[in-house]
């Protein structure tokens, strides 16, 4: 689908695609930003001592646009499934382990998103750091629209594991999500330094 298709059915009254289907599309262009960062980084002879960095960025960034195309798909179709759960007869036997069972799915979605937007992040903040300076708020652009990626797909973790049965499976989630987000928020620090440093 196309990028109006998409937009035609996203802003319209269907559920889907929702919030989690658009951070990965958010995350596609955080991946697009530091692939053509990367790639006006290379062959500058001041940045060489980085280039090996630079040609593995752009490598990755393809990979994860492609990556994150197949989420977004997939964060719809793991949507529909918890919706699918939740409208079976309350009197059948086998509601509540399909319920669960579709929260975990879309949890795992959500956290492949996560964890890909985190690394785009990262990648762009490295950009920032030490790539073509002349790119560096496309650089902060890409950690910006990671970060947003990340949080939808925190969000929608939580707000699914509320409906999860599976108590220490529950809490074994939200500690993860507690020291992933330690991480994530470590690495926007470090975009949050490059920007003050250049944006007056």
């Amino acid at each position: 689908m196309d990028l109006d298709e998409y937009i035609s059915k996203l802003k319209s009254s269907s559920a889907t695609p929702g919030g989690g289907s658009a951070s990965a599309i958010s995350s596609m262009f955080a991946a697009s930003l530091n692939s053509m960062a990367s790639l006006l980084s290379i062959g500058k002879k001041k940045l060489a001592p980085y280039e090996d960095h630079f040609k593995r960025i752009s490598g990755e960034s393809d990979s994860i646009i492609g990556e994150l195309k197949i989420l977004s798909g997939e964060d719809e179709k793991a949507f529909q499934g918890i919706m699918d759960a939740l409208h079976m007869e309350k009197s059948d036997s086998g509601r509540v382990n399909a319920i669960n069972m579709a929260i975990k799915k879309s949890v795992q979605v959500s956290w492949k998103i996560a964890g890909i937007s985190l690394h785009n992040m990262e990648n762009a903040v490295f950009l920032g750091e030490y790539g073509n300076m002349n790119l560096v708020t496309d650089d902060l652009s890409a950690a910006y629209m990671a970060y947003t990626a990340v949080h939808t797909s925190v969000n929608n973790i939580k707000i699914n594991l509320k409906f999860q049965k599976e108590e220490d499976y529950r809490e074994e989630e939200l500690l993860k999500l507690r020291f992933f987000m330690e991480t994530v928020e470590c690495t926007m620090d470090r975009a949050r330094k490059i920007e003050n440093s250049i944006i007056p």
